[in-house]
């Protein structure tokens, strides 16, 4: 397990990333980019997971962005399925080649969201921003994306549908899409 960390740390930090252990950070202008390596609950295999988090989007949990674990990001995606801690040299060269093409291509849609905003619709708005959460929850965030970069329509179609996949017992999250349609009304 620590021989694998130390391999991927050592790649992870060429890609611009600060951290050790399992978490790596890294900031880009109005973004924090996250890898985790995640143990398995049995510890056989592990996981390599990519959190983004937009500075102006409300971090889950309010988590302090100097020190965001993937999770407490509000898009994530996970690195191919699960990994086997004792990799062989081919298994641990397409790791790190899975690993550069994925984040390359995630935290590159994350860091379009400004653009994507202005141009794109409430449904490739979702398709492109929600992985990683459910729809509903994709659309609170993306509703306080759009309000902060002053779409306020877009904001309030993202609150409407975000209404509309929300199940009737979702009630923390009807609340929170409620609170930024309220808010957008209040301006």
């Amino acid at each position: 397990m620590k021989e694998i960390l130390q391999y991927l740390g050592a790649h992870i930090r060429t890609l611009g990333f600060k951290g050790s252990g399992q978490t790596f950070r890294k900031v880009e202008d109005d973004y924090v980019f996250v890898i985790n390596v995640q143990a398995s609950r049995s510890g056989d295999v592990f996981y390599v997971n990519l959190g983004a988090q937009p500075t102006f989007i409300p971090a889950e949990c309010d988590a302090a962005l100097s020190t965001l674990k993937e999770y407490e990001c509000v898009m994530r995606r996970r690195v191919g399925e699960e990994w086997n801690w004792d990799l062989n040299d081919e298994a641990r060269l397409a790791l790190i080649g899975q690993l550069e093409a994925e984040q390359k291509a995630f935290f590159g849609t994350v860091r379009e969201l400004r653009t994507a905003m202005a141009q794109d619709s409430v449904d490739e708005l979702l398709r492109k921003y929600s992985v990683g959460k459910l729809p509903a929850r994709a659309a609170l965030h993306l509703a306080r994306a759009a309000a902060f970069l002053g779409h306020s329509a877009m904001s309030h179609a993202l609150v409407e549908r975000g209404l509309t996949l929300a199940g009737p017992h979702a009630t923390g999250l009807i609340h929170d899409l409620q609170t930024v349609g309220q808010a957008l009304h209040s301006d």
